[in-house]
């Protein structure tokens, strides 16, 4: 404690942070968990947006997320039935 006293306020601040957010810092080592794909998804979307230049109403984007992660799934689909077939004719 008293090495802190000697620190700069913005190493306090970093400290005080990294103190109040340990037991999160802890878990990520833990537990094998995060939101890798839903923050994939929402930066397909956002990209999806920024591609169109906007649309002409909510509709329109919605129905474009939709089917731009349908033929994703269909093609993820497709591919994973093709590997199938490889290992039992292999």
């Amino acid at each position: 404690r008293s090495d802190v006293a000697n620190l700069s306020s913005y190493m306090k601040t970093s400290l005080r942070t990294l103190r109040k957010h340990l037991p999160f810092i802890k878990n990520t080592f833990k537990y094998p968990y995060n939101n890798g794909k839903i923050e994939g998804i929402n930066n397909k979307i956002k990209v999806l947006n920024r591609v169109a230049y906007g649309y002409r109403n909510f509709a329109n984007y919605k129905n474009r997320i939709i089917i731009h992660f349908s033929l994703k799934s269909e093609a993820s689909q497709r591919k994973h039935a093709q590997k199938e077939v490889y290992s039992m004719v292999a």
